[in-house]
């Protein structure tokens, strides 16, 4: 089994854990944490062949640590803990933003190189990054009316649908690599 076909493995089961969740009262099951350390393991992996991606492995730790953090303050506390400070929480917000924008760039590449197409990745990753950037907006969510809440519950849904499509698209690339 190459390196290859382990790194897309790892990070479609990363892209699972990350918005995959299973809860127990407050606490998820399939830690996003979980999720980070994939990522980062597969960064280790892939790093030779995509010159651009160990750049991310700050960012990856970073984002890591933070749902670490909240993880195990759920767990203590039963709330998070960086949502309680606003600019950090703003600032790692943000850096999530490129982390996921900037891996699955550079997926794409390496989809291109093997012979596939990285055009789907490459529109996922933009309706991703658009749709995350859009829920991350002061908008007063909880006060809208009916016709509100059916353009976030759309909204919702499209993004779930984008985050499939995501993770098939690194699943179908991997066998490339088999």
């Amino acid at each position: 089994m190459s390196s290859t076909y382990r790194g897309l493995t790892k990070i479609a089961w990363g892209y699972v854990f990350l918005h995959l969740n299973f809860n127990l009262n407050t606490l998820n099951l399939l830690p996003n944490w979980v999720g980070y350390l994939l990522f980062f393991s597969a960064i280790i992996l892939l790093g030779d062949q995509l010159r651009d991606l160990p750049l991310l492995i700050p960012f990856c730790i970073l984002l890591g640590v933070r749902e670490l953090a909240d993880w195990l303050a759920v767990l203590a506390a039963g709330e998070t803990l960086i949502g309680q400070f606003f600019l950090l929480n703003a600032l790692l917000t943000c850096i999530g933003l490129y982390f996921h924008f900037q891996l699955l760039t550079d997926l794409a590449i390496l989809a291109d190189g093997a012979g596939e197409n990285g055009g789907g990745l490459r529109t996922c990753r933009n309706v991703d990054a658009v749709l995350r950037t859009l829920m991350c907006l002061p908008l007063p969510w909880e006060d809208w009316d009916t016709l509100g809440t059916l353009i976030l519950t759309g909204v919702l849904v499209v993004w779930l649908i984008v985050v499939f499509c995501i993770i098939w698209q690194l699943f179908k690339l991997r066998k490339r690599f088999a």
